[in-house]
């Protein structure tokens, strides 16, 4: 089958994912909604105190089938947030789970202010 009407490819529309953000005393973590992701196409990036989610969907084929023609497409997702805690770089995850992005951004501990006194 071959369409008779071929298009230019368009451009994949951006969209902001639904996310959730919570906090505890050790770590923000942020909870984004990307159906279709998977943790090939996502990225994650924090630069500087901004925090950046993106993610391409991938539409597969199921086994054994070959595509023939494609109009089903999902949008890009992409969001951003400015991260106002003093966060661990070193102590980053992310994970992904039936389209559901979590990103815990451990915070880094503050360091004791008492100063000890030397008996003279």
């Amino acid at each position: 089958m071959r369409r008779s009407d071929p298009e230019k490819p368009s451009e994949r529309a951006r969209v902001r994912p639904r996310t959730d953000v919570f906090e505890t005393p050790e770590a923000l973590i942020v909870v984004a909604d990307v159906p279709g992701a998977d943790h090939d196409s996502v990225e994650v990036s924090l630069q500087e105190d901004v925090l950046t989610l993106r993610a391409r969907p991938v539409v597969r084929a199921p086994e054994g089938w070959q595509p023939a023609g494609a109009e089903f497409e999902l949008p890009e997702y992409e969001r951003s947030f400015r991260v106002t805690a003093d966060i661990d770089r070193e102590g980053l995850e992310a994970g992904i789970l039936n389209g559901r992005l979590r990103v815990v951004l451990r915070k880094r501990l503050p360091r004791s202010n008492r100063i000890e006194i030397e008996a003279r």
